[in-house]
């Protein structure tokens, strides 16, 4: 099981330029990216420490990806505070938080500092988390946890990126 609470950041609709731009201004290899980002901890709420586990850019799909680890809280003021930087602008950002014991995973959907969404996506009972395990059917959990998240940001694609003409009816 991870030692810290996982959170899953996807950045929609992201150029090239800007991840560029991105790369130049922050160090997007440490620790260091999140302060730059959000210089002011105030702003970051229940946490005061975000590890970067991963970030890439796929140019293809246009979506910058990144996970940090915090102890207890997902960043979820940061995420708040950084969609209304320069680097996220406008930007239609979405989180899924795996708490540490992989019982819960919440998810928030942001643009511009404000919420569109945020929602518990899946609650397990940490006998049935700890059974898998035991088990050996990582497969299993992983379905449980993961479903709900590519489900939650494909509807937030669908209703925050898709223009309401091209939405299906």
């Amino acid at each position: 099981m991870p030692s810290g609470t996982r959170s899953y950041i996807t950045v929609y609709d992201y150029s090239q330029e800007e991840f560029d731009n991105l790369e130049f201004s922050c160090d997007t290899t440490s620790e260091e990216f999140f302060e730059h980002v959000v210089p002011h901890h105030s702003e970051w709420g229940e946490v005061h420490h975000i590890e970067l586990e991963d970030l890439e850019y796929e140019a293809p799909t246009r979506q910058l990806t990144f996970t940090t680890e915090t102890k207890w809280f997902g960043p979820v003021a940061w995420l708040q505070a950084a969609s209304g930087t320069e680097f996220f602008e406008g930007k239609l950002m979405t989180m899924a938080i795996i708490n540490r014991d992989e019982t819960v995973v919440d998810a928030v959907a942001v643009i511009g500092r404000d919420f569109l969404q945020q929602r518990n996506l899946t609650t397990l009972d940490s006998s049935t988390v700890g059974a898998l395990y035991a088990n050996d059917d990582v497969d299993e959990l992983d379905r449980l946890l993961w479903m709900p998240i590519e489900e939650f940001n494909k509807e937030c694609m669908e209703l925050y990126l898709v223009p309401k003409v091209e939405r299906k009816q």
